[in-house]
């Protein structure tokens, strides 16, 4: 059964008029997201490129090649500032060069009067820009660890399919009615356009929305005074290492408590006792190694999970000591008192550990403050580094 091209025409404008709607709609409840903003002009503009390629049996052909090509060009560009939009990236103006170049090669009568050049110029650029997409979407996918590969797939589909027409549309005329390439080809270009349009529209609001889902539990388990990581978070990642360590690196655990702070509140203010909590933090994580897990646990407590050994935690927890005894912000001296323990003498669990990190914390506080205790299951059960004086 052959396919009516007018038929396919009428459903691509109606399909384009659906989704700018839910797009509109999208777009105002993600609070005027750019992606979906620039994806819903987007629409607009692809809208009026189809109307006006509806000219061409009109004998309007500076409205349909010349108007309504630029039209599709600029959709193309608006699509492709959506990507950029979504990484938070400028979106510059190299995204119009596409409508300008072919403007300006419609005043040559070898692109003008040849419908075989056209498209493949018309081709070139839909690769160009759909290779640009798929260029921003890699730069972004860190941010979708689900919906990274059908957008990928969906944009790679679009340009081979780009790739198939420039090889097999030889530009032969069409005689039939509202063809948008005018070629023989018009049917399987409305097909896949509006396919992808489709496929493009609710992968981006499935993009924003998974983007947003990642914001928000992010920002649930993020301490929003200093950055860290949360109680919450700690425990989930306690969680990850529930089952027994039985890797070949070992983990150490170090329970932080600010010494005296309440003190620090009473005689500076809360102000400056927050920019001791935020100092504190920012060391810290400077001197943990790169694939430790840090957390404020509430107040002036804090905790950390770092891939190491017993020996190479003491070393790391006396550096933190002494880089904090002697740091001053907004000139306020402060210390820490440091509780370690380690799964160096068995395979305790991650919970186990804390527990453990607890006790020799409370044991270091007792001690008289600004030193570090270990946690060792014997007789002794506790010992304290000596501190470098």
């Amino acid at each position: 059964m052959a396919l009516d091209v007018a038929t396919l025409f009428i459903c691509e404008l109606y399909v384009l008029l659906f989704l700018i709607v839910i797009t509109a709609f999208a777009w105002s409840g993600a609070q005027y997201d750019k992606v979906l903003g620039f994806n819903c002009i987007s629409l607009i503009v692809s809208v009026i490129a189809v109307w006006l390629s509806s000219l061409r049996n009109e004998g309007l052909l500076f409205w349909s090649v010349a108007v309504g090509n630029i039209c599709v060009l600029l959709a193309y560009g608006l699509l492709l500032s959506a990507f950029r939009a979504f990484r938070g990236a400028r979106c510059g103006y190299d995204w119009t060069l596409g409508m300008v170049l072919w403007g300006v090669l419609c005043l040559f009568p070898w692109f003008w009067n040849s419908m075989h050049n056209r498209i493949l110029v018309s081709c070139l650029m839909c690769i160009i820009y759909t290779a640009a997409m798929i260029r921003e979407l890699h730069r972004a996918r860190a941010m979708l660890p689900v919906t990274f590969w059908p957008a990928r797939l969906l944009l790679w589909i679009h340009l081979l399919f780009s790739v198939v027409r420039a090889l097999l549309d030889g530009g032969i005329p069409s005689p039939l009615y509202g063809a948008i390439g005018g070629s023989t080809f018009s049917v399987y270009v409305i097909l896949e356009s509006i396919l992808i349009v489709i496929g493009m529209s609710f992968t981006l609001m499935a993009m924003v929305n998974e983007r947003t889902q990642i914001k928000y539990k992010q920002a649930s388990l993020l301490d929003p005074l200093t950055g860290v990581w949360n109680r919450r978070a700690l425990f989930e990642k306690a969680d990850q290492l529930a089952n027994p360590v039985s890797t070949a690196r070992e983990i150490t655990v170090m329970l932080f408590d600010l010494d005296h702070f309440k003190s620090i509140n009473d005689r500076f203010g809360h102000y400056h006792g927050d920019q001791v909590l935020i100092d504190f933090c920012h060391k810290v994580v400077t001197e943990l190694p790169a694939d430790s897990f840090f957390a404020r646990l509430g107040g002036e407590e804090f905790a950390a999970i770092v891939l190491c050994d017993e020996k190479v935690g003491m070393e790391t927890a006396e550096r933190i000591r002494q880089t904090i005894e002697a740091s001053r912000p907004q000139q306020v001296h402060y210390s820490v008192s440091i509780g370690v323990a380690s799964s160096s003498y068995g395979p305790l669990l991650v919970d186990s550990l804390i527990a453990a990190a607890d006790d020799a914390l409370y044991q270091a506080k007792a001690a008289g403050r600004n030193q570090i205790k270990v946690y060792r299951p014997d007789e002794q059960r506790l010992q304290t580094l000596p501190v470098a004086g």
